[in-house]
């Protein structure tokens, strides 16, 4: 079925995602939101993030579960546009995920020793809500599943 100019789809947000993985993570602290670039991966059908075990941003979930993710993109003409991720954020103990981390994240070699570093911590989020607006659109809309 074709799809209407309205309509949104997750593959497209998942094809922005594979392109470039660099959002802005936004958590709150004291009820001022903190904002900070981050490396997202999305992988069977999950997506993380990849911190120190002592890095503000993990009291910051714990605290608080609520997080944005914003991925800015542009199109070959230059117009820019952006996808935002809405929902909650979680500490991952799993340990079939933070073996997987390892393979699937391109610079995990560079910071930590394994899946059971003590200084690795793997954040889960668990986004509810999309919102993308097309480069070169002045409006976004709601992505559909």
């Amino acid at each position: 079925m074709p799809k209407n100019s309205d309509q949104i789809t997750m593959s497209e947000v998942y094809s922005y995602l594979s392109e470039n993985q660099y959002v802005y993570l936004a958590t709150t602290l004291d009820m001022q939101p903190k904002i900070r670039p981050m490396v997202l991966f999305f992988y069977k059908g999950r997506f993380f993030f990849l911190t120190f075990t002592n890095d503000s941003k993990v009291a910051q979930i714990k605290n608080n579960k609520l997080c944005e993710a914003l991925l800015p993109i542009k199109d070959e003409l230059g117009n820019t546009g952006y996808i935002k991720m809405t929902g909650r954020a979680a500490i991952c103990t799993d340990p079939d995920a933070r073996y997987d981390a390892v393979y699937f994240c391109y610079f995990f070699d560079q910071f930590y020793d394994g899946p059971d570093d003590p200084d690795f911590c793997l954040i889960e989020c668990k986004f509810d809500n999309f919102e993308f607006l097309k480069p070169g659109d002045i409006h976004s809309k709601k992505v559909h599943n």
